[in-house]
């Protein structure tokens, strides 16, 4: 299942692809291999929804390859990978510093 949700990602219209982001972040951790596995895809597009679909599921397992994804050749893939780091860090209640 997850492997048709993520050719979505990467080949569907813009509604299909949000649906499809939504399914995988509703399968929560499941999703996590298939995902990060995108987040090296040659398709940037691809590599931007496996961020934000990342960001949506929340898990802390993705936090080394979104913050490796900051460094991605394609600017909307680290935008997206900065976004999925933040909601990260919000849905664990703050980074432990003292402002969050």
């Amino acid at each position: 299942m997850t492997e048709s949700l993520i050719r979505v990602l990467r080949d569907g219209a813009t509604a299909d692809r949000m649906e499809a982001a939504r399914a995988l972040a509703a399968l929560g951790p499941a999703a996590l291999p298939g995902l990060l596995a995108a987040l090296e895809d040659p398709d940037p597009r691809l590599r931007m929804w496996a961020a934000y679909t990342l960001g949506m599921i929340g898990d802390q397992g993705a936090v080394p390859a979104l913050i490796s994804a900051l460094e991605d050749p394609d600017p909307g893939v680290g935008r997206w990978a900065a976004a999925a780091l933040r909601r990260i860090r919000d849905a664990a209640g703050g980074c432990g510093c003292r402002f969050c």
